[in-house]
């Protein structure tokens, strides 16, 4: 190994101890109560070392986001790769994301912290663009799952598949909320099992796609904007006289 490839995989090596350093502050501290001189003092190195890989707080943190996104990934595929019809290969992705909320939780915890958002201007533009890349194509790849499950005539519903990807993470999202030790709202909650909490909703919402037992409006605002439309035509138009 030359001295070249040799400083570049400790430099490396330095960055993940940084990430793994980070990691554990955020989740214990928060975003807004983290700052660069918590996560030096955490993997035992001075700040101005720290600012040589990452240049704020803010890029530290999305480096991280950008981690998870990709854990995550690889668990879906894992998942999407089973020999599993499609409405069931659907079914098993909400599992395989509540499962990854546990077995990563410092990564979950972090991915709730703070809306990208509210990042813009504070890092590289095309740092940002890279995260919602990655959140999208986690997004677009269980619309094909959805797509498929139509196509096989699995799913009888005429919502699209990406209203009814946004229906199931939502749910499945909730669900882990509820159940979460940070968040739980109400003591009837603290008793149940979250995994069985969370797959029995995903099981009711994809079997309602299956009867098509579901309110079949679409989601978006289309209707909202010609209802308003036809109520100002109907207020303008002149009244007639008989």
């Amino acid at each position: 190994m030359s001295v070249s490839e040799r400083k570049e995989r400790e430099k490396e090596q330095r960055r993940q101890e940084i990430l793994r350093a980070a990691k554990t502050v955020f989740f214990r501290n928060g975003f807004e109560k983290t700052s660069m001189e918590m996560v030096a003092e955490e993997c035992q190195l001075a700040k101005g070392t720290l600012y040589l890989y990452f240049k704020s707080k803010e890029e530290l943190y999305l480096s991280l986001v950008e981690d998870g996104i990709r854990i995550l990934d690889e668990m879906m595929e894992k998942t999407i790769a089973k020999p599993l019809r499609a409405d069931e290969k659907l079914l098993a992705l909400a599992q395989t994301y509540f499962r990854f909320t546990q077995s990563h939780n410092e990564h979950f915890t972090i991915f709730k912290m703070i809306d990208v958002g509210t990042l813009n201007g504070k890092v590289d533009q095309e740092k940002l663009d890279e995260i919602q890349r990655l959140r999208m194509a986690a997004f677009e790849r269980m619309e094909e799952v959805v797509a498929e499950a139509i196509r096989q005539g699995a799913f009888q519903t005429t919502h699209k598949p990406r209203e009814i990807v946004m229906m199931l993470w939502a749910a499945t999202f909730g669900a882990i909320m509820m159940c979460a030790d940070k968040c739980q709202q109400l003591d009837m909650f603290k008793e149940v099992h979250a995994e069985k909490f969370v797959m029995r909703i995903a099981s009711a919402l994809i079997e309602s796609f299956r009867t098509a037992n579901v309110q079949e409006e679409p989601l978006g605002r289309e209707n909202e904007r010609k209802r308003k439309t036809q109520k100002t035509v109907e207020e303008t138009e002149p009244q007639k006289s008989f």
